[in-house]
């Protein structure tokens, strides 16, 4: 078999995977290669024929009988009305928030009884203690209207409701996961009524797929990672068989899901996977009643905390697990508490929590009332309180950063005060059993059964492969750990008290007693490294807007970078974080900030248009910290080990854009052979994935580079500005070959901007600049020939912009003649006529398919002449063709599209009378010619039918689209145009066609 007869893994076929995957899990399919589309199927099954309805009203009506004793068809109708209230709302999260609520929770409402009277009854929309009882379904190809008409892949339904919208795309076809989350937002722009009942959307290709809330950012959008896994190399087929699966979906909507405030808006919060296995294991082992213990590790940027308030929700709130519980949230410090505290007010449905702000007594009042609530408080007041206080023998401990209480020696005093009670740690780093506190961390937390110690882990590298975390790399800036003595720097600050000795006796002097602390507060050595910084800053950090912190080992040295940074920088784009603790020089004092500026700056900085753009701190905003538009550290204090963790985390948040995470090392902390010294307590597998030295990331870019120009390796590759239509015709036939220059240079893209400016990047003797240069030449042409982008060289990065600028091989006005995108129409008809057979298929096969993209969904004959284009390029690019004749069959066809129109005026049809004249002559098995006798008859339907929707139905008002009154009105024209008038009765009775002949009027109507 030649490799061309191999079937092609299309999006189609993904579609279908999944509906065989579900099946297996549990769900009723509808849809697949040898039947109808499954929402047709359930359209026509129960009833749906407004496509601005979401939810199977009659379907859902059954199952509130079903699943309800008190629901009878008397009164069901009570509950539908209720619930059509609830589920409608212009306010997508608003929305979804009321009908997260009716999931979970039921609906209440008066039920009217036989005898007249009514009662008021919890009425259950799902049943999640029994998934089975449920109606599960997945169907593809489920259509909805609002303001535009919208068609997700496959759509799963609980009861009638749809609880999942998935996406899918094929690298065959060169689409990924990413082209998947952009179509799901112009889903929920263009449709949120779908989306008010929705628990998440699932974008996925046949290799990677992705789950997100609803209203997710792209970077919100997660892996899921089974705790069972089935082995399939497929995320989407582990992902049917785990998360899709109906118990835990269910579980899901009824246990795991948050609407918190923030600034730009509310958001919905779903768990990741480590948070909902980690929660779990929790609940597992509380449910046994034994008073056990467990240590979660979850590394930094993870969502460590919604770990915690997942749990404490769940203990509150399940008398499954435990009944009246007392759950306390413990910290070791007050910001953090402060923190908690306010991450936890942001959580709108989050009840029953005290914040411990008035010192042990209130503690001791807390514990002593002993009620069921999530109580938060530092450990060290429990120094402060009586023993063996506890009133609730149903208490259960969240410890943050437990660790710490155990080189504290503090969890002594947590066992005076409570005497029998569940203790759960959470560490963000892991705990080193070579040291007493790490053993001691292991001894108090850890059952026998534990893996490593732990009842569940999440690493920074499982953090980094899963995209929740970047990878950070660090660039050092100091040679050697000792700083090499400058003699007139040193004279300055010691002459007085060493001018009466020798150089080597001042040089030991000096070595002897100055340390880190010391140097740092030198102005001199302040001086220059706040010019590096600068530098750093403005060419790499200020160009794509992200922001920088600045640490220091002392007040004082905050203060002296605070003043030379603000010399060179506009001074409110600096800001010096300190507090006025203890006694303080004059400079020093200049910046002192009190706890209400230190709230003020934080929430500044993070505001990704605002000042400051640079932080100075010494120990503050260490821990706890996240701030995603923070990029870079500007290290100078000696770190190691967990506090050396803790600053390279607050770099590794990701945000759109973003590639990684920096420190640049002015203290040594990585300086050659000091990695492991500084990391000491953590195994190579943590310091491996802590930071990456930036000079490796040069042998990567190198490898990257080549790689994507070796892809060419069988073109001569030169200045001649043919070479790139060889390039670019060689892409268009090879799909694995176009997947794989996009991606490769995505990579090369994101390597160049991470290690500019250094000078080996531009260093044209490497020969670096030339081919990074051409291959984003070719990428810019590639983006404007087969993706039709008109001006792709504005989304390049600044440095790359800079680079191309400097070292163009190819003649950029060339490169703009002939790779400039023409609207579709007579003059790019006319341009494409002289173009070489090469060039003229993949111009006409880009042009055609943008053009045709949306049109094809709406119009038979546009979906047929889309068709025709594919044939026609599959045909070439598996040599089945000459170049020359499938050029010339395309250029064809182009005229052929831009006939269409001409035909319909020709007719005297408009462009809705025309899609349905189209849908009577196809004799394809979406069309009706079947039913049709000749092409005068299907003319003489469609200019009556064109005629009386004109008149008949309102078309005045902004809603017509999705009036039901519309759709009333063109069902009843229909029916007497083609039914009678036309004597066509079989036709009508086709389920179909009157779904179709509505949807072709109503989409090719003009908006204008």
């Amino acid at each position: 078999m030649s490799q061309n007869k191999f079937p092609s893994f299309n999006e189609q076929k993904v579609e279908y995977a999944l509906l065989d995957w579900l099946a297996d899990a549990g769900w009723n399919t509808y849809g697949g290669p040898d039947e109808p589309d499954g929402g047709v199927q359930l359209d026509a099954k129960h009833g749906r024929d407004d496509k601005s309805e979401v939810i199977y009203w009659e379907l859902l009506r059954e199952q509130l009988i079903a699943l309800n004793e008190e629901v009878t068809d008397h009164n069901v109708d009570d509950v539908i009305t209720s619930l059509r209230r609830d589920f409608a709302g212009d306010n997508l999260l608003e929305a979804n928030r009321n009908v997260q609520e009716r999931l979970r929770k039921g609906r209440q409402v008066n039920l009217s009884k036989p005898d007249g009277t009514s009662e008021k009854v919890i009425v259950d929309l799902i049943d999640h203690e029994t998934p089975e009882n449920n109606s599960l379904i997945a169907a593809n190809q489920f259509r909805v209207r609002q303001d535009e008409l919208v068609i997700p892949d496959v759509v799963l339904f609980v009861n009638g409701i749809p609880l999942v919208v998935t996406e899918l795309k094929s690298l065959t076809q060169d689409s990924t996961v990413a082209d998947a989350i952009d179509d799901l937002h112009t889903y929920e722009e263009d449709a949120p009524r779908l989306f008010a009942p929705v628990l998440f959307n699932i974008a996925a290709d046949h290799e990677h797929a992705r789950y997100g809330a609803v209203d997710a950012p792209e970077t919100h959008y997660n892996p899921w990672q089974p705790d069972d896994p089935i082995g399939s190399h497929s995320e989407l087929k582990e992902m049917a068989h785990s998360l899709l699966t109906p118990g835990t979906l269910l579980d899901i909507v009824k246990h795991f899901v948050f609407y918190q405030r923030q600034p730009g808006g509310n958001a919905k919060i779903i768990p990741r996977h480590m948070q909902y296995h980690g929660t779990n294991a929790i609940l597992q082992r509380v449910s046994r009643g034994r008073f056990e213990n467990g240590l979660i590790w979850h590394t930094q940027g993870s969502g460590k905390s919604f770990t915690m308030f997942f749990t404490a929700r769940n203990l509150l709130y399940r008398p499954d697990i435990i009944k009246t519980p007392q759950v306390l949230i413990l910290v070791d410090r007050q910001n953090l508490r402060d923190q908690m505290s306010d991450d936890l007010g942001k959580l709108i449905d989050f009840e029953h929590y005290d914040i411990v702000t008035d010192g042990a007594d209130q503690l001791q009042s807390l514990i002593e009332e002993g009620q069921s609530q999530v109580v938060v408080t530092t450990i060290q007041l429990f120094q402060d309180i009586d023993e063996n206080i506890q009133e609730n023998d149903e208490t259960v401990v969240l410890s943050d950063e437990a660790h710490r209480f155990m080189e504290a020696k503090l969890g002594s005093k947590l066992d005076n005060a409570l005497h029998s009670y569940y203790h759960f740690g959470f560490t963000g780093t892991p705990v080193n059993e070579n040291t007493e506190a790490g053993r001691n961390t292991f001894q108090h937390y850890s059952e026998p059964q534990d893996e490593e110690g732990y009842l569940h882990y999440y690493s920074m590298g499982d953090g980094i492969e899963d995209d929740v975390i970047l990878p950070v790399h660090f660039e050092l800036r100091h040679g050697n750990r000792d700083w090499e003595i400058n003699d007139d720097m040193m004279d300055q600050a010691h002459e007085a008290a060493t001018g009466d000795l020798d150089y080597e006796e001042r040089d030991q002097l000096i070595r002897e007693t100055i340390n880190q602390q010391t140097l740092a507060e030198l102005r001199p050595r302040v001086e220059s490294i706040a010019e590096e910084i600068v530098h750093h800053y403005r060419e790499k950090l200020a160009p794509s807007g992200w922001k920088g912190m600045v640490v220091t080992p002392s007040r004082k040295a905050a203060a002296l970078y605070g003043e030379e940074l603000q010399k060179h920088l506009d001074p409110e784009e600096v800001e010096v974080v300190i507090s006025s603790a203890g006694r303080s020089d004059p400079i020093t004092r200049t910046y002192h900030t009190s706890k209400s500026e230190r709230e003020r700056i934080v929430e500044e900085f993070k505001d990704e248009d605002g000042d400051p753009k640079i932080v100075v701190v010494c120990s503050m905003l260490l821990t706890g910290f996240d701030a995603p538009m923070l990029k870079t550290i500007y290290l100078d204090r000696p770190l190691t080990n967990h506090n050396l963790l803790q600053a390279i985390a607050r770099t590794n948040r990701p945000a759109e854009g973003k590639q990684n995470g920096e420190i640049v090392d002015f203290a040594g902390v990585f300086a050659e052979g000091n990695v492991e010294e500084a990391l000491n307590y953590y195994p190579p597998n943590v310091r491996k994935a802590a930071a990456e030295d930036v000079n490796e990331l040069l042998d990567k870019f190198d490898t990257k580079l080549q790689e994507a120009i070796d892809l060419f390796d069988h073109i001569d590759i030169d200045d001649d500005p043919e070479t790139v239509v060889e390039c670019l015709t060689y892409l268009r036939k090879d799909v694995e070959a176009r997947r794989r220059f996009k991606e490769l240079y995505r990579d090369v893209e994101n390597l160049y901007d991470t290690l500019a400016p250094m000078g080996e990047l531009e260093d044209r003797d490497t020969g670096r600049p030339q081919k990074y240069s051409w291959l984003t030449q070719l990428h810019l042409a590639y983006q404007r020939s087969m993706n039709r982008e008109s001006e792709p060289e504005k989304r390049l990065r600044e440095k790359t912009k800079e680079i191309v600028e400097n070292n163009v091989e190819v003649d950029a006005d060339w490169l703009d003649e002939e790779f400039e995108v023409v609207e579709f129409g007579a003059d790019h008809l006319e341009r494409v006529r002289d173009m070489e057979a090469e060039q003229g298929i993949t111009e006409v096969a880009g042009a055609a398919d943008d053009y045709l993209d949306e049109r094809s969904e709406h119009h038979p004959r546009y979906r047929r002449l889309s068709e025709r284009v594919r044939e026609v390029v599959d045909k070439w690019e598996s040599d089945e063709v000459t170049a020359d004749r499938a050029y010339e069959e395309l250029v064809e066809l182009e005229e052929e599209i831009l006939s269409v129109e001409d035909e319909a005026e020709e007719r005297g049809l408009s462009p809705s009378g025309h899609a349905l004249f189209a849908a009577l002559m196809d004799d394809g098995e979406e069309g009706f010619a079947e039913y049709i006798d000749n092409e005068d008859e299907a003319e003489f339907i469609a200019k009556r039918v064109d005629e009386e929707f004109v008149n008949r139905v309102d078309l005045s008002y902004s809603g017509w689209k999705t009036s039901k009154r519309t759709r009333e009105d063109i069902q009843k024209l229909l029916l007497e145009v083609v039914a009678i008038e036309g004597e066509k009765p079989d036709l009508c009775k086709d389920d179909r066609f009157l779904d179709d002949a509505r949807e072709y009027l109503i989409e090719n109507y003009p908006d204008n």
